[in-house]
């Protein structure tokens, strides 16, 4: 069974560090992981203007840019949410999704932290644990450097 937990926090807490530094390591563990990133900021580019994909997107079609070593889909809105998105491409392929982002979705949690005050923000979710560098209580608590500890605390869970 496909586990999904989001990373989430506030701006500029750490959770991209985090995560890129999480994932080998839970590759190491034979869990095969897919991350979705939110973009809460409205529009975006993953491909350059003049590109071949850019003019087939901007001619009016969603785009699937494919090569031996990666895919992109490039759709516009209308199903977006986590919720299909994670049902669509990634229940069957993957042990393990995490997200980065997508706090108000109400998903499991490990909440990301510069100042410990900023936990009631991220309340609407099962929270899992959380990593600040001030000791926060009620919760598995992790330092952002304890990145083996993460990193194992999350294989358990995938694991059960």
């Amino acid at each position: 069974m496909t586990r999904l937990i989001s990373f989430v926090g506030t701006s500029d807490s750490g959770k991209t560090t985090i995560l890129t530094k999480i994932i080998p390591k839970l590759i190491e563990k034979g869990i095969k992981v897919a991350v979705i990133k939110h973009h809460a900021h409205g529009d975006f580019e993953i491909d350059r203007e003049g590109k071949d994909s850019w003019k087939l997107y901007n001619s009016g079609a969603d785009v699937i840019i494919s090569s031996p070593v990666k895919m992109a889909f490039i759709r516009r809105s209308g199903k977006d949410s986590l919720d299909w998105i994670f049902e669509k491409y990634l229940k069957e392929d993957y042990h393990l999704v995490l997200t980065e982002g997508f706090s108000r979705a109400g998903k499991d949690r490990i909440v990301i932290l510069n100042d410990p005050e900023k936990l009631e923000y991220f309340k609407h979710g099962r929270i899992l644990a959380v990593v600040c560098d001030e000791k926060v209580d009620g919760y598995p608590w992790f330092r952002r450097d304890e990145i083996d500890r993460i990193a194992e605390f999350i294989s358990t869970l995938v694991n059960r």
